[in-house]
């Protein structure tokens, strides 16, 4: 229920759209300029409505309105801010209404029908924070609008129908199983590939399953094999057909065309299908400016070949070739001062010189000065409309490969060296803008070059983008740098040899997740406050007063005693809040140490069977926490060395922005690189010995934070201490903090109790070596309360 104010001289059109259809609110009347009067009451209000409307009140169910998101069965909500929606009741209410929609295939936002202009396949709905953009009317806004605006088009009648079943579709490779809150499981198709026909359903089964008097075994693999012949002439078909499609797009494309053809390309599709055909209005001022300007080939008079020669020497682009200038249709201006400039146009799919772009950055130089102008303007709110890509254009439905770059010299100079590498610039340079995902969702390589003290936007770019996909070229030197310095052949290079996958093999990352920039720590203040302090172990901010990168934590404990559920819930606590994870696990299944992440993190006993509908819900939020976790795939790493899982992890540390690296525990992982090989216990001293140095090594090299699991050593004794540590001293002389836990008789008779020991502490310098942090497990969620006892 929502409680709104209404005043009867300012109520918008939408306002009266809202009462006029009945909706299930609350509202007050607010009189402006004048005292209320008590004839008049809301009730009156909208009998007066009813009575001015034309059309037929027709009350909506409550479903059909606002599908709230069911609260966790506590009764606390975890967000008390805007609701977000989830990708789930995103699905839900789309099948419920039977809207068509896709998930996507790398960035799993929904696509479906824009309930404004009526486009198929154009808006894109957001599965980081529930925001709607559409590619072809540009409109934007929140889920909430959406969903209103499909409710009053439906009671019209206006909204189109779908032409299939939404939903529930035949399960294979390419389709996105979605469980929804309900129980219910869909199959939602991805964009990759259409689904392949429905087979015989004999196919489909086992021989034991058929009916004896249809099909005797040498009928039945007769029939496979003719199954299997047909597969595959449909699947070589099939390619044949892409193939040529391919040709001809590459034909047909503005890189393929001659640098004088001023048509627009027929018959070329944009790259990406989720891109819906454009909008026809363009902005009258980028009209204006692009019919008055010149193709800078074009130019004949020699006054203005030298202006603009020389404002191309000032840029570094008179390196550039003219054609590679007019394939990316940049054009020359002369304002009424005769001042020159340059214009760089922004598409959204195929267009030729002649035609008016959506959007133009023009540099000019007045006087001595260089100015820069972007168009269109920024509306009254101080918003700039998202208008296009520079060298969009030249996208083919063939492309599987894209360069990014933040400013449209470095993309010129890309694509100049390289002999025709597609190039495009970002409209908004290096910060993130939502509106370019959807162009950039098909393509299979995403290389960003960025400037070097722009690494961590291009980070933050590839884990929206899905850094699997992802490079980073970690050049020092920009494209239009090297261009200038008669450099271009290591362009060539970098991409080809140095660029750095985001992701490497081996390892899993929740798709997400919002990537939060590494704090940079410059000073022994900072470094002791460290990138975040701890929500569930309030505790421990006391003592160790925060999580500092750079460090080397150790945790030991008896067998059994709980140190790998302990573990979860303190990388959980870190990662929630924006510390990038990596967590390499030696021991356990990657899927056993996510699901007690997940049932800590909702705190409820998701594997019972009454929690079991909102198992999904759960997921959605886990996946849309702050911070990007990542799971090391250990079956990559058996009969691996000691240095090659070193370096291992310290590359995925360095390619993905890595925070805090998370090893348990170091006895696995040493007897994983000796699974084949008799070593003796030497041997294995000096290779923990070795690894612990390269971890001590990569913390203080990188600014990670390392917390690694060690066993200690069998001992009669009921403390445990420092000595007390498997393998040799060297695993407590390097690390920084020495953490301990241990079960404790507190008076004669009674329960084993579990304790937090510090017992060693470098930065805060605070020691815990009595029975003062008391830690209650919480068995149905697997998580600890750290309680200090006075």
């Amino acid at each position: 229920m929502f409680k709104r104010i209404v005043c009867l001289r300012t109520a918008s059109v939408t306002s009266f759209h809202r009462l006029r259809v009945g909706l299930p609110v609350k509202r007050t009347l607010r009189f402006c300029g004048g005292k209320p009067s008590a004839e008049l009451n809301f009730e009156d209000l909208i009998v007066s409505l009813n009575k001015a409307s034309r059309e037929p009140l027709n009350l909506p169910r409550e479903a059909e309105i606002v599908q709230n998101e069911e609260e966790p069965e506590n009764g606390k909500s975890k967000d008390n801010g805007n609701k977000v929606e989830t990708i789930s009741n995103v699905c839900k209410f789309l099948q419920s209404n039977d809207i068509e929609f896709e998930i996507l295939k790398f960035t799993k936002n929904v696509l479906t029908t824009c309930a404004q202009c009526l486009a198929p396949k154009s808006l894109t709905i957001s599965r980081f924070d529930g925001s709607v953009t559409c590619q072809v009317c540009d409109h934007s806004g929140s889920f909430m609008d959406f969903k209103h605006e499909v409710y009053v088009r439906q009671q019209r009648g206006t909204f189109p129908r779908p032409r299939r079943t939404v939903g529930f579709v035949e399960p294979d490779e390419t389709s996105y199983q979605l469980t929804l809150p309900s129980g219910n499981t869909i199959f939602v198709p991805t964009t990759s590939a259409p689904p392949p026909p429905k087979a015989d359903t004999a196919l489909m089964s086992n021989y034991d399953d058929l009916d004896a008097d249809l099909y005797d075994r040498v009928s039945y693999l007769n029939l496979m094999s003719e199954h299997e012949r047909q597969e595959r002439q449909r699947k070589l078909e099939q390619y044949e057909s892409m193939r040529r499609l391919r040709e001809e797009a590459d034909k047909l494309s503005a890189r393929g065309q001659p640098a004088n053809d001023d048509s627009s390309p027929p018959n070329v599709a944009p790259q990406t299908s989720s891109v819906a055909p454009m909008s026809s209005q363009v902005d009258p001022m980028i009209r204006n400016i692009w019919n008055e300007a010149i193709d800078l080939a074009d130019m004949r008079d020699v006054e203005d070949q030298t202006v603009f020669l020389s404002l191309r020497m000032l840029l570094g682009v008179d390196r550039i070739s003219l054609d590679t200038l007019s394939r990316f249709h940049v054009k020359g201006h002369l304002d009424s001062y005769d001042n020159a400039a340059l214009c760089y146009p922004r598409y959204k799919g195929p267009s030729g010189r002649t035609r008016p772009p959506y959007g133009l950055k023009i540099i000019r130089k007045v006087g001595d000065q260089m100015e820069k102008e972007n168009y269109p303007e920024p509306d009254e709110f101080g918003q700039a409309k998202f208008s296009g890509i520079f060298g969009y254009h030249m996208v083919t439905p063939s492309d599987r490969r894209i360069i990014l770059t933040t400013n449209e010299r470095d993309a010129l100079a890309v694509y100049d060296s390289t002999g025709g590498m597609l190039t495009v610039a970002l409209p908004k340079a290096e910060r993130f803008d939502h509106s370019v995902l959807p162009f950039l969702e098909d393509f299979e390589s995403i290389y960003l070059w960025f400037p070097s003290h722009h690494e961590k936007f291009a980070k933050e770019y590839a884990s929206y983008l899905n850094s699997s996909r992802c490079f980073i070229i970690p050049k020092r030197e920009r494209p239009i740098e090297l261009v200038r310095d008669n450099r271009e052949k290591e362009i060539n290079r970098a991409i080809r040899e140095e660029a750095v996958r985001v992701r490497g093999r081996g390892f899993r990352s929740m798709i997400d997740v919002r990537s939060e920039l590494r704090d940079e720590i410059l000073n022994s203040n900072s470094k002791m406050l460290g990138l975040t302090t701890w929500k569930r172990f309030d505790a421990l901010n006391k003592y160790l007063q925060g999580f500092r990168p750079g460090e080397l934590t150790v945790l030991t404990g008896a067998t059994g005693i709980g140190k790998t559920t302990f573990l979860c819930e303190y990388s959980l606590d870190l990662f929630v809040q924006g510390v990038r994870t990596l967590f390499c696990s030696f021991e356990m299944q990657e899927e056993k140490i996510l699901k007690w992440m997940v049932v800590q993190y909702s705190g409820l006993p998701l594997y019972r069977v009454e929690h079991h509908p909102s198992v999904e819900m759960w997921l959605d939020r886990f996946e849309r926490t702050k911070g990007d976790l990542i799971i090391m795939k250990v079956d990559e790493f058996r009969d691996k060395s000691i240095n090659q899982i070193a370096n291992a992890i310290r590359d995925q540390v360095v390619s993905a922005g890595i925070q805090h690296v998370v090893i348990d525990n170091l006895q696995f992982l040493i007897g994983l690189a000796n699974l084949h090989q008799d070593a003796t216990s030497f041997e294995h001293y000096n290779q923990q010995d070795r690894f612990v140095g390269l971890m001590r090594k990569m913390a203080t090299d990188y600014g990670v934070h390392v917390t690694l699991v060690v066993h200690p050593r069998k001992t009669d004794a009921t403390d445990l201490d420092i000595r007390h540590f498997g393998g040799s001293a060297r695993v407590t002389q390097e690390a920084d903090n020495v953490l301990a836990i241990q079960k404790r008789k507190v008076d004669e008779g009674g329960k084993m109790r579990k304790f937090l020991y510090i017992l060693k502490n470098r930065h805060a310098g605070r020691k815990v070596e009595s029975d003062t942090l008391e830690m209650v497990f919480q068995r149905p969620t697997y998580t600890h309360i750290l309680q200090e006892r006075k």
